[in-house]
């Protein structure tokens, strides 16, 4: 399926938010977990998310418009928010942070799903599981990806998913292990970012 997709503003306080109230499904998860890569591999066109070796370096709410063409599905937004647990940033900027990824999670009626990213190769840290355990205590909409599978041998990914599984308190069907190196996993993301933007 052919995608247009752009970078439309970053975001740093609420009111900030586009207006235009087309569905938004926003990923989440730590600093250089690969969230950028994600959105990249899944419209097909390299660079769009800036990625970088620099953890903290997304520092507001990124907004992707992704309108796939020769179809009857409308324009949604990718959103990806600043990566958490970055000990480098100060306080007071994680407390920004904080408050303003909150505010976005707990009010915007627009967001549809949410994507948690977890780095698969590590076992879940406590704040992957403050993170699962919010979206499960809100009944989130939500789907975990665990990136970096090319990193792994294939016979030990269902382990591993096994271990991101447990550690967040989830069901495996409820995870699916991704590779921007490889491709793994991304028709399957794809597939329920399209159903989560219709609403289904």
């Amino acid at each position: 399926m052919h995608v247009v997709a752009e970078f439309v503003k970053s975001v740093a306080k609420l009111e900030q938010l586009p207006k235009d109230r087309l569905p938004e499904i926003a990923l989440a998860g730590r600093s250089n977990v690969g969230k950028s890569s994600l959105i990249n591999t899944l419209i097909g066109k390299r660079g769009l998310a800036h990625t970088s070796n620099t953890p903290g370096r997304t520092q507001a709410l990124n907004y992707y418009r992704v309108k796939p063409q020769g179809t009857e599905r409308g324009a949604f937004y990718l959103v990806d928010m600043p990566g958490y647990g970055f000990a480098a940033v100060s306080a007071a900027r994680r407390n920004e942070w904080a408050q303003l990824i909150d505010g976005y999670l707990s009010t915007r009626d627009t967001l549809q799903g949410i994507i948690h990213v977890i780095d698969m190769r590590h076992p879940p840290q406590p704040l992957d599981l403050q993170m699962s355990e919010w979206l499960h205590h809100a009944e989130a909409n939500f789907l975990v990806v665990a990136t970096k599978a090319d990193k792994i041998a294939k016979t030990k990914v269902p382990e591993h998913v096994l271990t991101v599984a447990e550690g967040l308190h989830v069901d495996t069907d409820n995870i699916l292990a991704f590779s921007a190196e490889t491709g793994m996993g991304r028709d399957e993301v794809w597939r329920w970012v399209l159903a989560t933007a219709r609403g289904e």
